[in-house]
């Protein structure tokens, strides 16, 4: 997986009778949001900047490198299985 953006699965979102829906703009087919195996909703640990946190309820707050804080990435099943973007992105 890769984050740089030659290689992202660029989507864009068409009109059903169900509501928008994301599709590839290679190749117009349907695609689906992975989530990021390595963070929770795009924050991969807690770092206070202390030696020993004492934070009485540490939340994740360091962006996860693998999805720059995306959350997870857009895949197309077709065209462009391995490719990373984060959701949303369009052009």
């Amino acid at each position: 997986m890769t984050s740089d953006s030659s290689c992202q699965t660029k989507i864009t979102y068409i009109d059903t009778p169900w509501g928008e829906e994301a599709v590839c703009k290679k190749c117009g087919t349907e695609v689906f949001w992975s989530d990021c195996y390595a963070c929770d909703e795009g924050h991969s640990h807690h770092d206070c900047g202390e030696d020993t946190c004492c934070c009485l309820n540490p939340e994740p707050n360091v962006k996860c490198d693998i999805c720059n804080g995306d959350g997870g990435w857009w895949v197309c099943t077709f065209c462009d299985s391995s490719h990373t973007t984060k959701k949303g992105d369009e052009e």
